[in-house]
């Protein structure tokens, strides 16, 4: 399997977050911020959300009117903000609504130290692992069930899942042995 990988030194890791959740993407339905907000509201657990408002009418309908004291827009941050706003919170909500093929952000917020609450859906249980709990698809009581579960996951646990698999260098060197084993059943085939 060849995952992405992501620079470490640039998602830095922090000890400890201030009991919120957060939630980073593209503020699309199908990446579910408005289930995320949701499920938060429903645990009783503030959130932040980071990202480009790419579907304004969506963001208008669903998302923008649970804003308040306990639902924060944070606006559309570079990766060195992110991270720090990342770092600063207790769980990171992953809410894909489509067959997501990986789930960077997970990743991302992982490095920084968050346990992970997420729907089940994609490749959120094969990036997540033991890093975080997962909730069926769709299933916004379940998330909200898994918020303090994931919480209480060491941090510790979610930043080595991703130095031991979704590193730069590790999908560096799962290329170079893909290649080579592309070059010897080549080879093989022309003897």
């Amino acid at each position: 399997m060849l995952h992405n990988g992501i620079d470490p030194a640039a998602w830095r890791f922090s000890p400890a977050g201030d009991g919120s959740a957060i939630w980073s993407g593209r503020m699309t339905p199908n990446k579910g911020p408005h289930l995320a907000v949701q499920a938060a509201q429903c645990a009783g657990v503030a959130i932040t959300l980071y990202g480009q408002i790419e579907d304004p009418d969506y963001w208008a309908a669903e998302v923008a009117p649970h804003l308040g004291p306990d639902v924060r827009y944070g606006g559309h941050l570079d990766g060195t903000a992110l991270a720090s706003a990342l770092g600063q919170a207790s769980v990171f909500l992953f809410t894909p609504c489509w067959d997501e093929p990986f789930g960077l952000v997970a990743a991302e917020a992982m490095a920084c130290g968050l346990p992970v609450a997420a729907f089940d859906m994609g490749a959120s249980r094969e990036v997540v692992g033991e890093a975080g709990c997962l909730a069926g698809p769709g299933d916004v009581a379940g998330l909200a069930a898994a918020i303090p579960a994931a919480m209480a996951i060491p941090r510790d646990v979610p930043r080595a899942r991703v130095e031991r698999l979704f590193t730069r260098d590790r999908w560096l060197d799962r290329c170079e042995t893909l290649y080579a084993e592309v070059c010897a059943a080549k080879a093989e085939m022309v003897a």
